[in-house]
């Protein structure tokens, strides 16, 4: 059953779709690695530190259940998450926030319009949904929004998150890393046809800029023990050279 809530049929569903890959890899007692409803299985990540339960990303369809149900297996409630990190805004990865609006948001600063819904994201699909859904993020002050602007360090009690910012996805695109694992959100995408790469085209609004940003990131990565690399679609694999070669082609 673990497996069949973790894997669509590809052949049903779009390019995003499929199983995720390696999540377990990135999960422990008290990490759980979330996936949201089809079509994409949008990850949310939860894990409990020292100084509370922090959360990356916000997922899609059904997130507000599957969020509640992945807290319990690390023994929390939306109660108790304190923070939010976000990759960046796109409706299938922001839609549980009202269920922590509580918490604190971490989000890139040229992020924070797109987020609060006060600018239109350039991408067509994102354009096209928000016409005919309305808006999926806050408004201007309805959530405690903590905008940052360049490679961040945040502690958590004995734990460290480390945000690197990598726009070109989306203007304040952001990935970052906890404990040996990069949660990298769609600044690196894997469609089951393609394999690992840079952001899908479609959805992106500087393709240049994304993958100019990537060959920063993993320059920026090299003083750290990077183990797994998770895309914000719950595919996660070693960053070995030969991940670096296909996603920097």
């Amino acid at each position: 059953m673990r497996f069949l809530s973790r894997c669509i049929p590809a052949l049903v569903l779009t390019p995003l779709a499929a199983c995720t890959m390696n999540l377990a890899q990135v999960e422990g007692p008290d990490a759980n690695a979330i996936p949201t409803t089809w079509p994409s299985q949008s990850l949310v990540f939860a894990a409990r530190t020292a100084e509370g339960v922090f959360l990356v990303d916000l997922g899609w369809g059904g997130a507000d259940r599957a969020l509640r149900r992945g807290l319990a297996r690390i023994g929390a409630t939306p109660e108790d998450v304190t923070d939010v990190f976000v990759t960046h805004s796109h409706r299938d990865h922001i839609t549980a926030w009202p269920v922590v609006r509580h918490a604190r948001f971490h989000v890139m600063e040229a992020e924070v319009p797109l987020f609060e819904s006060e600018v239109v994201h350039a991408d067509v699909p994102s354009r096209a949904v928000r016409a005919v859904r309305g808006d999926a993020g806050p408004w201007p002050g309805e959530v405690n929004v903590r905008p940052f602007s360049r490679d961040t360090t945040f502690v958590l009690g004995t734990d460290t998150i480390r945000a690197f910012v990598v726009p070109g996805h989306t203007p304040g695109s952001t990935a970052y890393l906890y404990r040996g694992v990069l949660f990298a959100g769609d600044t690196i995408s894997r469609p089951y046809h393609t394999g690992f790469g840079p952001g899908m085209g479609i959805f992106t609004t500087d393709r240049a800029r994304n993958h100019a940003e990537l060959v920063s990131l993993f320059e920026r990565l090299r003083p750290y023990q990077v183990r797994w690399v998770c895309t914000a679609h719950g595919k996660c694999a070693r960053p070995d050279e030969r991940f670096i070669r296909k996603v920097l082609r």
